[in-house]
């Protein structure tokens, strides 16, 4: 069942952590300063609770255990967020944005490298992307069911938006004749169970201290090989490269 989204509680926080009137205008460092801080404090609180979501698991984490984790008073806590949801609906915003911010436009201009070149270091760095940033890769593609209604909304926007990534990526890779015509939304469907399933794969290789799970996925260590294995089985699925047919 979904979970009841946490009542904030009010408290009072110390005068320098309260947001500043907008309005008006910063006449020295202070305003600055201050600032500084909020966004320091912010950032060390979505830290905090990205430990405490990948130790304790989704479900079980509270408010309190985040507010213990980042050593804050709770009237802080609830001058950034509201609930652990609105916490939660932010990591999975941010990975959002770092997937994103890998994905590079394919060039055609002189001097630029093939487009299967730029194709596979999209990939890679990607993939890369997500074994660094493991902890809320983790929550999002290993723990899917223990979200509640608000935290599955967010994980499922996430899922969607990656999914019409991977249409345009698509897209792109039939202008540039290097994916066949097909079905682009059925396909990326099918190409993003695979990724997903990939990804979590790799995850579990690198976090695994059991010697026999890491011997049966072994064949997930190198992130750079799975990028590449990925790639050339959207490509070309099971057909053999042309060069060993001809």
């Amino acid at each position: 069942m979904a979970g009841k989204p946490e009542e904030p509680e009010l408290h009072l926080v110390e005068d320098d952590e309260r947001p500043g009137d907008a309005s008006e205008p910063a006449v020295d460092g202070r305003a600055a300063r201050a600032e500084r801080r909020r966004t320091e404090r912010r950032a060390a609180v979505l830290s905090a609770a990205t430990r405490v979501f990948r130790d304790k698991g989704y479900h079980q984490a509270s408010v309190h255990d985040i507010i213990d984790e980042a050593r804050i008073a709770r009237g802080t806590f609830y001058l950034y967020f509201a609930s652990k949801q609105e916490v939660f609906s932010q990591l999975v915003d941010d990975f959002l944005h770092l997937i994103r911010g890998q994905v590079r436009r394919i060039s055609l201009e002189p001097g630029s490298d093939a487009p299967l070149g730029q194709l596979r270091a999209n990939f890679r760095r990607v993939v890369t992307t997500v074994l660094d940033h493991d902890d809320v890769a983790s929550i999002i593609l290993r723990d899917p069911t223990s979200f509640d209604e608000d935290s599955r909304t967010s994980v499922n926007l996430f899922f969607e938006q990656v999914l019409q990534m991977i249409e345009d990526a698509l897209r792109v890779g039939q202008s540039l004749r290097l994916v066949r015509d097909c079905e682009v939304h059925l396909v990326a469907v099918t190409a993003f169970g695979g990724l997903q399933q990939a990804l979590a794969r790799m995850l579990i290789a690198h976090g695994a201290d059991d010697p026999a799970v890491r011997a049966r996925e072994k064949a997930f260590i190198q992130p750079e090989v799975v990028a590449d294995e990925l790639m050339a089985f959207f490509l070309r699925g099971m057909s053999p490269a042309p060069s060993a047919t001809s």
